[in-house]
């Protein structure tokens, strides 16, 4: 019990220095998601039926970019958007290769398809994140967990409100 007291005192005293601040700063409650990125993917060949009503959203940490010239994968959140308005499935995380992503044509290869992608703002990002049962009137199955889930949408949405 002694041991426990002298540690908090040691804590109460480090914390009255200057700059213990910034020194304990990255201790602060809340997840930091580094996730900065967020760009709508187009089907860059002939559609399954009305597999362009379900638009992909591929949010990242890096620019797509700058993972075309990475020399390892990159992490990133996959959701599925209704019409670029509603959240229909959050995919959870997918691992993109460098060679996946053409920088010049902005292309990028994902589950056997090309798409076309397009950087979206991050306040676009947050509206969706934000309402993500949106304004169209759909029904919405119960679709099966991700295979790999990554952040919550709320998690996600608060990492795109501090970049507004």
């Amino acid at each position: 019990m002694q041991r426990i007291i002298q540690l908090l005192c040691v804590c109460l005293l480090a914390s009255s220095l200057p700059g213990a601040t910034e020194l304990f700063s990255h201790f602060e409650a809340g997840p930091r998601l580094p996730y900065r990125h967020a760009y709508y993917l187009f089907l860059a060949g002939t559609p399954n039926g009305c597999e362009d009503c379900y638009v992909p959203l591929l949010i990242t940490k890096d620019p797509l970019d700058e993972i075309a010239q990475a020399s390892g994968k990159a992490d990133c959140v996959l959701i599925i958007t209704y019409e670029r308005d509603s959240i229909w499935h959050n995919e959870g995380m997918i691992a993109v290769a460098p060679g996946e992503v053409e920088a010049s044509p902005r292309i990028i290869h994902m589950r056997g398809r090309r798409y076309r992608y397009q950087e979206i703002s991050s306040t676009e990002a947050l509206k969706l994140l934000e309402k993500p049962l949106g304004t169209i009137p759909i029904s919405r199955p119960m679709l099966p967990k991700a295979a790999s889930p990554g952040p919550a949408i709320d998690d996600l949405a608060a990492a795109f409100r501090a970049l507004n």
